[in-house]
């Protein structure tokens, strides 16, 4: 963990770890509709320090892109739901934040979709800072 890291934009593992995933999920996460193109994905990301692009269909969750997924060589035409892994690990809410550490720690990417129990609708997002063993807040 950084030294006196005491950014009101984070809170510590150690800190986290009694806590569950809906007490320190971003609600409402960014995300674009499930008919989105490539160039609305880019410009996703070139407009945020976003590494994780969210597809839905109304509040369904549809999949996720992340940057290294998208062709640079693609149409910007094309549709961003042929770049979205929909069979990622998810957590919902209730989710202790012991078990959420468990997946992030066997993922390659430090966030996890937040499902509702029906394991559809679209929650939110845990995000984890590797570099710092800290949780972002908004």
């Amino acid at each position: 963990m950084v030294v006196g890291d005491t950014s009101p934009h984070r809170m510590p593992l150690e800190q986290a770890l009694p806590l569950t995933v809906g007490e320190l999920m971003i609600p409402n996460p960014k995300s674009l509709r499930a008919d989105a193109s490539l160039a609305d994905v880019r410009q996703a990301f070139e407009q945020s320090r976003q590494r994780l692009v969210l597809l839905v269909d109304g509040t369904v969750f549809r999949g996720a892109i992340d940057r290294d997924a998208i062709d640079p060589e693609a149409a910007s035409g094309t549709p961003a739901a042929q770049y979205a892994n929909g069979d990622i690990p998810t957590v919902t809410p209730a989710t202790a934040i012991a078990d959420a550490v468990e997946l992030l720690e066997r993922s390659h990417e430090p966030r996890l979709v937040v499902l509702d129990e029906d394991g559809q609708t679209l929650r939110g997002l845990l995000c984890f800072n590797r570099s710092s063993a800290t949780f972002c807040l908004r």
